[in-house]
């Protein structure tokens, strides 16, 4: 029976053994087969339909479950519980999530400090307010000296300060704003002959500016509607007799009638008061209108006006305190880098005290103060860009005038000067230059030739020769940014041909050219830290830009500035 059983497990592992290799000998047969093609006929019937045989369904429903007989009374017992516990309060406060600011830092204030040769200080303080959507105000207090000077120390010294408020209001539509400054600005006479001994207190000259200003003008200034009116006070008197009150009234508006047109209209008026040795109690009155239309489309560009002054200097022939002067200023741009202009003005240039002594501090007592009428003034040339690197600019220019204003060396004292006047015409040949790389580097060139052509004369208080003033001037200025922290400027200014009188000696003389080579370079080691370093007349020339009036020889200064 064993033996029966053991016989039947040997044969069927011997058929297991045999069972793959039979299986893998046929697929191997029927793979080499498998790429034959052979002769077939296959039968497709269309009227055969495959049918299945019905097949009862069940609707013998689910039965019902028995239903749970459960208690259905139920009673709650309710008990009280007093606890002796204080509440808690959780004060909750929503997560506050830090973003980057995309704005800058701002700074409401500055200051820098600063000293160099000649014993000169430098003192700059800004302070401004916070930022604010509807208030600007602060406060500028500047001192600059030279308490030593080219001549004699001390004798050629001079200093100047400057305080000023300021404050701008802003609505939606327009803003307040208004100023309050005082400036003091110390020179000294030492003009003198030279080997004079003189104490400096005794050749000083002081000059004190108080300046009121109060306005309002519109913000957006894309509306059809401009305007800006300003009413201001200023207060001028030096060391000795000179004094000078002026009220101002200056404004301004502009209508757009279409894209094109503009129309417009200036209205200014100012009450003058001066006085000085030679003169008392006069008033001197201004008023001007122009109306003006403005016309600009396709590199077109007309400007026509009419310029109408009432003025009540008295002088000499002439013919009526009021003036009327056409206007008409025209360009047209051929192509972008090239464009015609040509302009005709005329006005009336107001001449006050205060500005001959911006101009020339070393004014002494003149005979009159007179305004110089522009009686015709023709320009043309030609402009343009290459590049949007290369400006350009190219013209000449004629102008007649009465009462030309020039400065000679004082009968009464020599190392003063008095105006005088004359009338004549200028020609006048321009030409300008600007050159734009990145941001990196710039440059800007302007060079001026004018011819003077004045009547004849030999009367006291009049100028003979256009004394004082420049036959040409030429200036560079550079500015070089090799990086964020660097800033460099740099320029070279020059002029020539000025004709000088003394009329105590009366004798006469050209000036040396003025050369002037000027470097400031400034870095910023942090954004709120920085220092500069400054030059100028590095050349070291004696200029003089007024008779006997010699400047400083090479003068640099260094310090820093610092924001906060």
């Amino acid at each position: 029976m064993n033996e029966l059983i053991m016989n039947k497990i040997l044969r069927i592992i011997g058929l297991s053994m045999l069972l793959p290799i039979t299986v893998a000998t046929a697929q191997d047969q029927q793979g080499k087969e498998r790429g034959e093609v052979t002769d077939a006929e296959f039968i497709i019937r269309k009227d055969r339909v495959l049918t299945l045989p019905k097949r009862n369904r069940n609707f013998e429903p689910v039965p019902a479950l028995p239903q749970n007989q459960g208690n259905k009374q139920f009673s709650y017992a309710a008990r009280d519980f007093f606890f002796q516990l204080p509440p808690s309060l959780s004060e909750l406060s929503p997560y506050q999530k830090k973003f980057d600011s995309t704005i800058p830092d701002l700074y409401h204030g500055y200051a820098k400090l600063g000293f160099g040769n000649y014993q000169s200080p430098l003192a700059e303080i800004y302070i401004n307010n916070k930022e604010s959507d509807y208030l600007n105000y602060g406060v500028k207090i500047r001192h600059q000296g030279f308490y030593e000077g080219p001549v004699d120390g001390a004798n050629s010294a001079e200093d100047h300060t400057q305080v000023q408020l300021h404050a701008n209001y802003f609505t939606e539509y327009f803003e307040v704003f208004g100023l309050l400054g005082y400036q003091r600005d110390r020179y000294h006479f030492y003009g003198y002959t030279p080997g004079t001994e003189v104490a400096p207190e005794q050749i000083q000259q002081l000059f004190n500016t108080i300046d009121i200003e109060g306005g309002i003008r519109n913000i957006d200034k894309n509306e059809a509607i401009n305007y800006q009116a300003k009413l201001g006070l200023r207060l001028f008197d030096d060391d000795y007799l000179a004094r000078e009150h002026e009220v101002r009234l200056e404004s301004t508006g502009s209508y757009k009638i279409m894209d094109a047109m503009n129309a417009g209209l200036d209205f200014n008026t100012y009450f003058t008061s001066p006085s000085d040795q030679t003169y008392r109690d006069v008033n001197r009155n201004y008023l001007q209108v122009r109306p003006y239309a403005l016309y600009q489309d396709q590199g077109l560009s007309v400007r026509a006006a009419v310029n109408m002054v009432i003025e009540n200097d008295e002088y000499v022939d002439k013919p009526s305190d009021f003036h009327v002067f056409p206007e008409l200023n025209a360009s047209y741009y051929i192509q972008e880098e090239f464009a015609l202009y040509g302009q005709v003005t005329g006005g009336v240039q107001r001449n006050t005290y205060y500005q001959f002594a911006q101009e020339n501090p070393y004014l002494g007592p003149s005979t009159q103060l007179l305004n110089t009428v522009e009686k015709l003034k023709v320009e043309a040339g030609i402009k343009g860009s290459v590049t949007d690197a290369f400006t350009y600019q190219l013209g000449i220019g004629y102008g007649d005038y009465d009462n030309m204003a020039f400065y000679a060396n004082s009968v009464a004292d020599s190392a003063k000067f008095e105006i005088l006047y004359n009338n004549g015409s200028v020609l006048n040949y321009t030409g300008n230059l600007g050159y734009n790389f990145s941001k990196v580097y710039g440059l800007v060139a302007e060079a001026n030739y004018y011819h003077y052509s004045l009547d004849e004369t030999t009367e006291a208080g009049k100028a003979s020769s256009p004394w004082q003033r420049p036959e040409w001037v030429l200036s560079i200025q550079n500015i070089f940014t090799p990086s964020e922290q660097w800033l460099i400027t740099g320029g070279l200014d020059m002029m020539g041909g000025i004709y000088a009188k003394n009329l105590q000696s009366g004798t006469e003389d050209t000036l040396k050219p003025i050369i002037d080579l000027n470097v400031k370079a400034d870095y910023k080691i942090t954004d709120r830290f920085s220092v500069f370093a400054q030059g100028n007349n590095l050349l070291n020339q004696k200029n003089e830009r007024y008779w006997n009036y010699q400047s400083r020889g090479i003068q640099g200064i260094i310090g820093a500035g610092f924001k906060f």
